[in-house]
């Protein structure tokens, strides 16, 4: 986009409105309409089959995916468009398209896998941003290992996040400030350095792992800003002005003044 050329990358945090020249705030809306209109901003969930792709979606973006607990639910790459509204900066209220990619989990099956790897390799290309979720309690990384080896052209791409750390031993969230237990939270910080090493020695850096509770609404917000800072820089804008929700979003109302 010519609206960046010679500019440094604004920070996902950084109100453009006041870096930005009123030339400059018109451009920002003939993208939106143009640039951004043919190819919006879109986020691809992906990982191996259970680990509560569906579910994060859901929770994240307001949406009403089909959710299993017993099988794997999406056989397809599924694309929600949303119509949203910019929410901060020079194109406040502006509307636009975000599309949330949920793929099919792979290990669901050995013979459908073959033809969920091709389905990865078609559409993770068009996908601005790639959150690979791993459960916590699932101890067994092999096979996270196994296909991300697969998905090679994707590793510096890729956000990492620990799903489901609600389940953690010994399961005694804290439900009065929906933070997990001194006991939980040890265990979850060892889960994601054991985690952290074993992805490591696949993808060749030491990545960041984001541990997060769809179910709790916990850590949502440090997830979404991985995803912001891991987008291409012409494009990062774009995803900071969509954020719609706050850490305080998911803290319990009777004590969310108090922590404000």
């Amino acid at each position: 986009m010519a609206m960046f050329r010679g500019r440094k990358p604004m920070d996902p945090g950084e109100d453009p409105a006041a870096v930005l020249s009123a030339e400059d705030i018109e451009k920002v809306k003939y993208a939106l309409r143009t640039d951004f209109g043919a190819n919006p901003p879109t986020i691809g969930v992906i990982g191996v089959s259970g680990t509560g792709k569906s579910s994060l979606i859901n929770r994240m973006f307001r949406t009403n995916l089909l959710i299993s607990h017993t099988r794997a639910g999406t056989k397809d790459f599924l694309a929600t468009p949303m119509s949203v509204r910019i929410l901060k900066g020079p194109a406040k209220d502006e509307p636009i398209n975000l599309v949330v990619v949920d793929a099919p989990g792979l290990g669901e099956d050995v013979r459908r896998d073959p033809a969920y790897l091709d389905q990865y390799n078609q559409q993770l290309p068009q996908c601005d941003v790639i959150l690979w979720l791993t459960a916590a309690r699932n101890r067994a990384v092999s096979l996270d290992q196994q296909y991300l080896a697969k998905l090679k052209p994707f590793h510096e791409r890729i956000v990492f996040g620990v799903s489901q750390v609600d389940l953690v031993h010994p399961m005694d969230w804290n439900a009065g400030v929906n933070l997990p237990s001194v006991a939980m939270e040890e265990n979850i910080a060892d889960i994601v350095a054991d985690r952290t090493q074993k992805i490591a020695d696949v993808i060749g850096r030491t990545p960041e792992l984001i541990p997060f509770s769809a179910s709790q609404g916990y850590n949502l917000e440090a997830l979404f800003n991985a995803l912001i800072s891991s987008a291409p820089p012409t494009r990062r804008f774009i995803f900071g002005l969509l954020k719609n929700f706050s850490y305080a979003d998911f803290i319990p109302a009777g004590i969310r003044d108090l922590v404000q």
